[in-house]
Formats: C-alpha cells, structure tokens, sequence
C-alpha cells in the first residue's frame, strides 16, 4: 500500500464501523451498553493511566530533543487523562468511592463533571496540537514545562475542589436518571433524563473529530506515521463520548462499550509509539547513509589532494634533481679522462638515474589523474605510459565497476599493477603483457598476464619478485593473489576481491 494509502482507508472505514456499532448500541435491545465487571474496569483505568502517562514522557522527550511542539501539546493532553485515570483507579483501591461519587449504590454527579472536564481539557490541547503540526499556530513556547503540567494541575484541583461541592453541582444527569442508573446499572440512559450530558458529549465528539482531523491533515503534509495512526485514535476518542453518553462509564465496577473505544483510543496511542521508533530507525539509517556518502566522499576528496601533492613534491622535488643528476653524469661521461673501469661505472650510474627518471614518471602518473579521470582510465594511462617508456606492448581493459573502489583499494590495487608491471621489465623478457581488470558478480579480477620466459614458484624468493609486497597490499583490501608462472610460459597474476572493499 502507497505512502498515505493506508490512512486515507482507514479514515473512511473507521468512522462508518463505528457508525454502525454506535446505531447498534442504540437500537439494539440485545445488545447491552455496559456490563458488570468490576476488576475489569479497575485494570482499564490503570492501564489507561499507564499509557497515558508513558505517551505523554515520550512526547515531552521529542520536544526536548526534537523540538516538535506538536509533541508538547499532545503530552500535555495525555497527562491530563492519565492523571485523572490514575485518580479515579486510585480512589477505588483504596475504598474511597463514596467520597468522589464512584459508587454505583450512591452515584454522584462529580464522575460525569470530571469526565467532562479533562476530556474537554484533553481535547482542546489535542486541537491546539493539531494546528502546531498544519503550521495555522506558529508561536513559540516560552515555558513548555508550564504547558506539560499546568493543565494536569488544574484539572486535578478543579475535581478536589468540585468534591468539596458535590451537593451544589449543577446536574449533567436529571435525579431520575441517576435513580435509573441505581436500578439497573448496565441499562442505557433515556434521552430525556440526560440532555445537557448528551449536548455536552456531543461537542466534545465534535472538538475531537476537529482534533482527528488536523491530525489527518498533518499526516499528508510530512508524511509521518504516527500523525496517521493517531487520526484513526482520535476518531475512536470521539465516538467514545457518544458512546459515553448513551452510558456513563465514569462509576466503578461497569464497563462501557465507550470504555472499549476508550481502550481501542490507547491501543492506538502504543502503535504511535511504534511507528514513531520505526520512523525514527529509519530516519537514522537514513542519516546514518547520508553520513557514509559524505565519508566517502569526502575520503575521495582528501586522497585526491594528498595525491596531487605527492605528485607535485615528486614532480618539483625529486624528478628535478634527477634530470640535474642526469646532465651532470651525462657531461662526465663525455669527459676524455673517463676511461675504463671509472666509464663503465659511470655508465651504470646513469642507468640508474634513467630508471630512477622513469619510476618516477610512473609514480606522477599514478598520483596525479586526469581531470575528472576515472581509476579505470588512470591504470589504462599507466598502462600505456609504461609500453610507450619500455617498449613492451601492452594491452588493457577495465570494467567500470573498478571505480566503485574505495579510495584506499583503488591506491592498493594500483601499487599491486605497478609492482606487476616492474617484474615483467625487469625479469620477464616479455614482448607483450595484458592488464585486466572484470566485474565479476560481487567482486573484481585483476589480471596481468605477460608472455615472458616465467618462472618456477617453488624455486623463486618471494622478496626478490615483490610477491610478499603484492600478497599484502591483496590481504589489506579484502582480497586474495595467485601467481600462476611456469618457466618459459608467462607469468600470470590474479587478485580476487569484493567490490565493497574498504581498505581498512
């Protein structure tokens, strides 16, 4: 199902199912609107409470951490019901019904105020939540603690103060309806004996329907999954207060079928904590790769610069004093005192200067590619660079997958072709050497292979063809070398390596 497709179904079933099971409720002469089950509606308010309060904690740590206002208001909301919740199940264990008109043989009219003033409380916290998350209220909160708590205190002195004048409240339940409660506890009201509860109820299903609706509303602007779980919540928060006014669920010991949407409301509360941690996971893998890429790119970018400074050091530094070396043996060896042994010397030592010129070039090469060059036209450069120096055809082909080697691989597996290529000049009298670089699945083959006179493995030292260096600089990358050489039949060498090496 598409981003959003889920909440817009379950937007349009939810309202008409409880549509259907609230005209059941009403119609229905089976169907019962409370039962009695008095340890069941003790664990719903302290699970209420529970949740509630949990909700409402985390809501005030992605304030802090977070910023998201939203969240401070919902908390705020939460707090309030939790509070309540966890009076009324308080006074219950304790024994203290009669004091708050808990008791179903001397029911009161201060459950029903004090219903109706915190879920009013809670639901016009729930709508102020709901214009932060659409952007309608932009002011920023000076004193979010006063907003977390303030409104939780007020509405747990407005119950303590309207316990001390229960006998003066204004009736929400006519005394008829309260002597029908006393008669039969899990019978529905009659509308005539409860019609400021019921206008009462009424708006409060209307604010929080608004409240499910800006919810709604700010799902399908960011997209964020508790936004839209918490929209289908609020709908069952609304249909809750109908349900509450065809029976009060505020006295102990009855369980409503507003208690169960009451229930369904929290059930609903503790999906948004999941899709909040999912949302969150996610929103961290996220950064968690956007902070690799700029690792690795920023890896790219730094080994390009210490390259190109290496090969301006090499360039600047030692290639020069090589050319100036090279002029100053070639001059004493055009001097006519140079004769014999001390020429022949002579002559060794500009060898060495000459291959030392060109090792150099070959390094300035590696080091320094061209702009905007790829690794596969680096080692394709070298690779020509060296047949052109040497006189030894080459051949080289490369897949693009070598370029998707990190920085360090790309500098390891260039050094091994080097050290590859050196040992064909120096050892292979080879007239032609192929280098060749293939995807392979998951991985990447480097081969070079040459035609010279080879070698037997088992009677050469590892030191002097640099085969030690190659096996390590193979080992560093995550990969692995063979040298496969018979004496006259080439030499053939093979590293095999994932191409999600790191290099360490």
């Amino acid at each position: 199902m598409g981003r959003g497709r889920w909440a817009e179904v379950l937007m349009a079933v939810v309202p008409i199912a409880l549509a259907i099971f609230t005209l059941l409720v009403l119609v229905e002469p089976d169907v019962q609107p409370a039962i009695f089950m008095p340890r069941l509606a003790l664990a719903i308010d302290a699970l209420a409470t529970l949740v509630a309060v949990a909700v409402a904690i985390l809501g005030w740590v992605r304030f802090r951490e977070g910023g998201d206002e939203a969240a401070l208001w919902r908390a705020s909301a939460l707090l309030v019901l939790g509070t309540i919740n966890g009076l009324m199940a308080t006074a219950t264990i304790l024994g203290a019904e009669e004091v708050f008109g808990l008791s179903l043989e001397q029911p009161g009219q201060l459950p029903l105020w004090a219903s109706v003033i915190t879920r009013g409380l809670a639901g016009g916290l729930l709508i102020v939540a709901g214009l932060v998350a659409t952007g309608r209220r932009r002011q920023h909160v000076r004193r979010p603690l006063l907003v977390l708590w303030l409104p939780a205190m007020v509405a747990t002195a407005a119950v303590f103060l309207a316990a001390g004048l229960q006998e003066s409240l204004p009736p929400l339940v006519t005394p008829a309806g309260m002597a029908a409660l006393r008669a039969n506890p899990v019978a529905p009201l009659m509308p005539g004996v409860a019609p400021v509860l019921i206008a009462v109820e009424a708006l409060l299903a209307l604010a929080y329907l608004l409240a499910a609706a800006l919810s709604y509303e700010a799902f399908k602007r960011n997209g964020r999954g508790t936004d839209g779980v918490l929209a289908v919540g609020l709908m069952l928060a609304a249909f809750s207060q109908v349900l509450f006014a065809i029976h009060p669920g505020t006295y102990n010991s009855v369980v409503t079928a507003g208690d169960l949407l009451r229930v369904a409301f929290y059930a609903t509360l503790l999906a948004t904590l999941a899709v909040e941690v999912r949302g969150d996971i996610r929103a961290l893998r996220a950064a968690n790769d956007e902070l690799t890429r700029l690792r690795e790119a920023e890896l790219v970018r730094a080994a390009a610069e210490e390259r190109a400074h290496l090969a301006r050091e090499l360039h600047d530094g030692m290639s020069q004093e090589l050319w100036y070396a090279k002029l100053k043996q070639g001059r004493l060896l055009a001097l006519p005192e140079i004769v014999g042994g001390a020429r022949e010397l002579a002559g060794e030592v500009a060898g060495a200067i000459e291959s030392a010129l060109a090792e150099a070039r070959q390094a300035i090469l590696a080091l320094r590619p061209a702009e905007g060059g790829s690794f596969a036209e680096v080692v394709q450069r070298y690779v020509a660079d060296f047949s052109d120096r040497f006189g030894i055809a080459a051949e080289c082909r490369c897949d693009a997958g070598a370029d998707r080697l990190s920085p360090r691989a790309q500098a390891e597996l260039l050094r091994i072709v080097q050290e590859a290529l050196a040992n064909v000049r120096k050892h292979a009298d080879a007239t032609l050497v192929r280098v060749e670089l293939t995807e392979i699945g998951e991985g990447l083959e480097l081969r070079v292979t040459d035609n010279g006179r080879g070698f037997a493995t088992d009677r050469v030292g590892r030191a002097g063809y640099g085969l030690s260096s190659m096996e390590q600089r193979a080992a560093i990358i995550g990969g692995s070398l063979t040298i496969d050489s018979r004496e006259q039949d080439g030499t053939r060498v093979l590293v095999q390596m994932p191409l999600a090496a790191e290099g360490g």
